[in-house]
């Protein structure tokens, strides 16, 4: 994995960072299409042709056409947020009670290559879905690195209800940025697909 795992840098919102946090291109896709990208990518890579029914990549499709028809205006990659950087969009988050401040808990599987393969995928998911206990949102540390972080959808529902919360002065000064209206429908499709990456 790339990005800072095993040496996150402070994901507060005011300290300079060292692993270039906010400035650092990070993709996101919906969990459900991502999980499928990776099976498909598995499959392909064992051989031939998928022995699975129905087959890898008729599920990876289905699940693309359907972020398509959720998201029409999302061009030729409905399954991804077009945006890469995300500074301004966890400070919003701040602003409006969605995400807050945190540090993960560092990284205590198997090194790479060492052990069960299965059991260290399951460790690998359950770190990049982990969560600071006692808070509600988004932890701002999921979105300044590329590690494949998953955003969960509780934790989307946790933000999104926080925004509801939020002064209605505010909401409507921050909706007129697209790309702020953009990450709104992106959480609200995101929260049906199991969540999303960021990686």
């Amino acid at each position: 994995m790339s990005g800072c795992r095993g040496g996150v840098a402070s994901a507060s919102f005011d300290q300079a960072p060292e692993c270039d946090h906010g400035r650092v291109g990070i993709d996101l896709e919906l969990a459900d299409c991502a999980a499928a990208r990776y099976r498909w990518a598995a499959c392909r890579d064992a051989g031939p042709r998928c022995s699975h029914e129905p087959d890898c990549a008729a599920i990876l499709d289905r699940l693309v056409a359907t972020a398509a028809a959720e998201r029409p205006g999302a061009g030729e990659y409905p399954s991804e947020f077009r945006y890469r950087r995300f500074a301004d969009i966890n400070e919003n988050m701040r602003l409006t009670g969605m995400g807050y401040a945190a540090e993960p808990e560092p990284w205590t599987g198997p090194p790479d290559g060492q052990g069960d393969e299965t059991a260290r995928d399951g460790a690998d998911l359950l770190w990049r879905s982990q969560r600071p206990p006692g808070r509600a949102g988004i932890p701002a540390f999921k979105l300044v690195s590329n590690d494949r972080w998953v955003i969960t959808a509780a934790e989307i529902e946790e933000a999104l209800a926080a925004y509801g919360r939020a002064p209605a002065d505010l909401r409507a000064r921050l909706e007129m940025e697209p790309r702020w209206t953009a990450w709104l429908e992106w959480l609200a499709v995101a929260r049906h697909h199991g969540g999303f990456e960021a990686e």
